[in-house]
């Protein structure tokens, strides 16, 4: 009889034990999930900031260019655009990242770094309308426009759960 009760302790100890790791597991999982959520959704945030921060410079850059506001109306934006900039930019640093996706985040800050180098160029053909600021601009915007498709590529090959 007591050999049968330190069986049935034995099995009790292993169920539990089992049963315990698949909570773990599952536990682990679903935070994995929650973790990936989180992080997609402050990316889709950040990018979605940054695509109105840039709509904004380049339609007070048309405008500057059409006469509609005066070089002095686009330089007084310049300072709060740049600033906001760069925030956003710091704001890559605060994500989390799944270890597969650091990749394409470092490649889509590099971009919107090139992106705030094109724009100050911009500016500083604005204020001393020196034409090699604006070729250099076009060139670092092809940069910026190259890091962000490689970091898209990457991202979509991250979430396909290849590794890039």
């Amino acid at each position: 009889m007591k050999k049968k009760k330190k069986s049935n302790i034995t099995l009790a100890v292993i169920g539990a034990v089992l049963i315990t790791l698949v909570i773990g597991f599952n536990y682990s999982a679903d935070q994995t999930r929650i973790k990936g959520f989180n992080f997609g959704n402050e990316l889709q945030q950040i990018q979605e900031d940054l695509k109105n921060l840039q709509e904004e410079f380049e339609a007070n850059l048309s405008m500057y260019k059409d006469g509609d506001i005066s070089k002095e109306e686009f330089l007084d934006f310049v300072p709060i655009h740049l600033n906001e900039t760069e925030e956003l930019i710091l704001r890559y640093n605060n994500l989390d990242p799944p270890s597969t996706f650091v990749a394409s985040v470092d490649l889509l800050q590099l971009s919107t770094e090139s992106q705030l180098e094109v724009e100050k160029l911009l500016i500083s053909w604005v204020e001393t309308g020196n034409e090699a600021d604006r070729i250099k601009a076009e060139s670092v915007h092809q940069e910026s426009f190259e890091f962000e498709l490689a970091g898209i590529a990457s991202f979509n090959e991250a979430k396909s759960g290849n590794k890039p």
